[in-house]
């Protein structure tokens, strides 16, 4: 369901606009209504509207102007404008913004309705497009994702944490519960008897679930077996391959579990006490997992060590020493970033899947292991604070790492909870936005202004500068001195000049 809001400066307006139309039967959720521009703007820096249905001609922030600046802060949201008659060139200076719905007052219902409705329609085929891309990105991916989810889960005796962590990103199946152990392959022959098995599960209809794993002369394959005649003829299939100079023959093993969960957990710990594992990608090409407790690498102790630094300085030292391991290859490092990443996230119950690909994508994006420690720098210095409340994972917070940046960035204009939570904290805005009320009993939104008023309090009394553009940029209005001299009345009772004349 898309959330709605309603912005008109006449309240009569508003409320035939809110009761006109059963918004639920068509997909809306009437989330706010808002008498003006500058209302509007704090509401949606919060609660981030899909769909803004606003009038043009509006005091204190007009329509254009509402428009302008929340396209700054989120391009998705869609404008359905409201105007009178004699009005085009507000209409055309909205087209600019990408305004495509303009609707004449007084508002016909079956014209609005319309409006709506293909704006739902288009909405739903960008997410079915977003969706796909995503799955195709994952596609791309997935390898990486199985290698460390292989790597993560040898470091556990009990699977269920990275299992939660991983099941979802890699899909893996529910009822996958057969996996086919080769013994005696030995590893100059792999590739020849890994093409030969696949050949002949093709030609049953059957595709491996995940990568072949390989172990001591040991080949497992999982894939979904239906029928015991079928296992009986791939057993006597497999058993049958031969190479030159091959001493032994394959002996064919299948092995049946209760659900997918457990079948892992059982090979899991069956090459679990191998120091050398080798996992096989779709072109048969190995690639291998050192196993031993000594790795650089272990996920758990290096995530924990990454959030109990002390200072940016020892973060940097850690990620510095981490990376410049000699042993240390491109995919190795971009394996170690993605389960850093998730096991970050695991830890503080925020995994999503949209933000999680957008953070592979970034990843995915480096060329050079040098790259992917500047890409996870960033990442992890930014949620570091010198703060007690955010000293360490166990005790840190989205709110206190939000205000710590906030407090260091408030001349930027288009900062709000939207940006911070998909670029600097990589969790959803509705999740934040919660987070934020309950913790400190008051909107970001407000909290903001806040913040900004204060600061500019203190600049105008400290400068006593009675051109207050310097002071509207320093605290976040931009090339907008006259939004800026609104809010200040708003928070403070008086304009600038009226609050420098009384100091």
């Amino acid at each position: 369901m898309l959330k709605l809001m309603i912005v008109d400066d006449e309240e009569i307006i508003r409320n035939a606009l809110s009761h006109m139309i059963d918004y639920p039967t068509i997909g809306y959720e009437l989330i706010a209504t808002a008498k003006n521009g500058m209302e509007a703007y704090d509401i949606l820096r919060d609660e981030y509207p899909d769909v803004i249905i606003t009038d043009i001609r509006m005091p204190i922030l007009n329509g254009l102007e509402l428009i302008e600046r929340a396209k700054n802060i989120d391009p998705s949201i869609d404008f359905i404008l409201l105007s009178g008659y004699g009005e085009f060139e507000y209409a055309k200076q909205a087209m600019q913004f990408g305004v495509r719905y303009y609707l004449l007052k007084p508002t016909d219902k079956q014209e609005l309705i319309q409006s709506l409705v293909q704006l739902q329609k288009e909405r739903s085929e960008k997410r079915q497009l977003l969706a796909e891309q995503r799955h195709a990105f994952l596609n791309q991916v997935t390898f990486p994702l199985e290698k460390s989810f292989v790597i993560e889960a040898l470091q556990h005796e009990d699977l269920s944490e990275t299992w939660q962590k991983y099941h979802a990103l890699l899909n893996l199946p529910e009822t996958l519960q057969t996996a086919c152990f080769c013994s005696f392959v030995e590893e100059s022959f792999l590739a020849n008897f890994l093409n030969d098995c696949l050949q002949e599960l093709e030609q049953l209809g059957l595709h491996l679930q995940f990568p072949a794993i390989y172990v001591k002369n040991t080949l497992v394959l999982i894939f979904p077996v239906d029928t015991l005649q079928t296992q009986e003829r791939l057993a006597k299939c497999f058993s049958a391959f031969s190479y030159p100079q091959q001493s032994v023959e394959p002996d064919i093993r299948f092995l049946h579990t209760s659900d997918s969960k457990r079948l892992f957990e059982t090979i899991l710990y069956k090459i679990s006490r191998y120091s050398r594992i080798l996992l096989l990608d779709e072109s048969q090409q190995s690639h291998e997992i050192r196993n031993h407790l000594s790795a650089p690498w272990k996920i758990e102790k290096l995530g924990e060590a990454l959030c109990n630094t002390g200072s940016d300085a020892e973060l940097t030292a850690l990620l510095t020493a981490t990376f410049s391991q000699p042993s240390l290859d491109l995919e190795t490092a971009r394996s170690l970033a993605l389960s850093t990443y998730l096991w970050l996230h695991q830890r503080e119950n925020s995994i999503s899947l949209d933000f999680a690909c957008d953070f592979f994508r970034k990843i995915y994006s480096c060329d050079t292991i040098q790259d992917i420690y500047e890409q996870l720098r960033v990442v992890y210095v930014h949620r570091h604070s010198d703060t007690d409340a955010a000293s360490s994972c166990k005790d840190s917070s989205h709110v206190a790492l939000i205000k710590s940046y906030v407090d260091q960035h408030l001349d930027e204009e288009n900062l709000s909870l939207k940006w911070l939570a998909e670029n600097y904290l990589f969790v959803s805005p509705r999740y934040l936005s919660k987070q934020f009320i309950q913790e400190e009993g008051e909107r970001f939104s407000d909290y903001l202004n806040r913040q900004r008023m204060e600061k500019a309090k203190q600049l105008l009394e400290f400068y006593h500068n009675d051109n207050v553009k310097d002071v509207a940029k320093l605290v976040g209005f931009g090339n907008n001195p006259r939004y800026f001299g609104q809010v200040f009345k708003k928070y403070t009772g008086l304009t600038p000049s009226d609050y420098l004349a009384k100091g």
